[in-house]
């Protein structure tokens, strides 16, 4: 089992940094996963919110962003983004509370994709990235994600990183329309947990969503519209997400750590698709060790 430090190893330092990144490297992980963001001026930066988490980011005169601000990524110019901090948790959140491990720093911040690849090219020849390419998946149909994706895609051919990289999305329409452009470029189909498209209130092990959106995203599914899958509904291939995936295209199911099953794994390999896995703030997975999968993603990456 390889392990990919999610978003560089949330655990351990700010999430979606250099330190983190650097860190990961450390660790001697396999790879590292990261989420990307277009600015006003079209630069491709990581960092997991479509705004900036008010959880560890304040200005630079020392002020927390409070609770209500939503600051989205791409209302700033880079020049301006450059200008708040990430690296310390914001005294009225419970992000330290959360990271109970983490290591804090001074003068973090958000960094641009290309600063991340070289940061890994200079410290390794093999570590890799998986890049999740952020968008809303309620609003798959309206394709907003293509600049993201061409820009990104452009930064991945001037850094010469096709090979070292995987991309990923919940939204499966963007990596179909990056397989076109890019037909080597490795595509993993990223899937929430399976127990939120079911009856009932899903387990806290699966972190549900507020239950609005949940409800939002069942009452989609059940319609039969399911836009995130891009005309590759599960349901049209036998309930196989293994089979919808290899349809699509795809190189990799990932899946959430509590979908791992015998089932999903032998599927997967019968396919020639990878199986691998993700979860958030979990230092343990629930898959325990009698079956594992190809590649873990995960915030504590030094316990595998």
């Amino acid at each position: 089992m390889k392990i990919i430090a999610h978003r560089g190893g949330a655990g351990y330092r700010p999430e979606n940094t250099l330190p983190a990144f650097k860190n990961a490297l450390t660790l001697g992980c396999y790879g590292a996963e990261l989420d990307v963001h277009l600015t006003k001026d079209h630069k491709v930066v990581v960092h997991h919110n479509p705004a900036l988490n008010w959880k560890i980011c304040s200005r630079s005169s020392g002020l927390w962003l409070g609770e209500q601000e939503k600051l989205s990524i791409d209302s700033f110019d880079y020049s301006e983004l450059k200008k708040f901090r990430i690296g310390e948790p914001n005294p009225n959140s419970d992000y330290a509370a959360r990271y109970p491990e983490m290591v804090y720093l001074e003068d973090v911040r958000i960094p641009l994709l290309e600063e991340i690849i070289q940061l890994v090219k200079t410290l390794s020849d093999t570590f890799t990235l998986t890049i999740e390419i952020k968008t809303p998946v309620l609003r798959a149909a309206q394709r907003a994600w293509l600049p993201l994706l061409e820009a990104t895609l452009a930064v991945l051919e001037r850094e010469n990183f096709f090979s070292r990289c995987m991309l990923c999305s919940f939204d499966w329409g963007v990596l179909i329309c990056a397989k076109k452009l890019q037909p080597h470029l490795s595509t993993w189909f990223l899937t929430h947990p399976l127990s939120w498209l079911g009856d009932g209130r899903p387990p806290e092990v699966d972190r549900p969503p507020r239950q609005g959106y949940l409800d939002k995203l069942r009452a989609a599914y059940l319609a039969g519209s399911a836009p995130w899958y891009s005309g590759y509904d599960p349901r049209n291939f036998g309930q196989s997400y293994a089979a919808a995936i290899l349809a699509a295209g795809g190189d990799a199911w990932f899946m959430y750590h509590s979908d791992v099953s015998q089932e999903a794994f032998s599927l997967c390999h019968d396919a020639g698709l990878l199986c691998s896995a993700w979860s958030v703030e979990l230092p343990v997975p629930s898959f325990g060790g009698e079956i594992e999968p190809d590649f873990f993603c995960t915030d504590y990456p030094d316990r595998f």
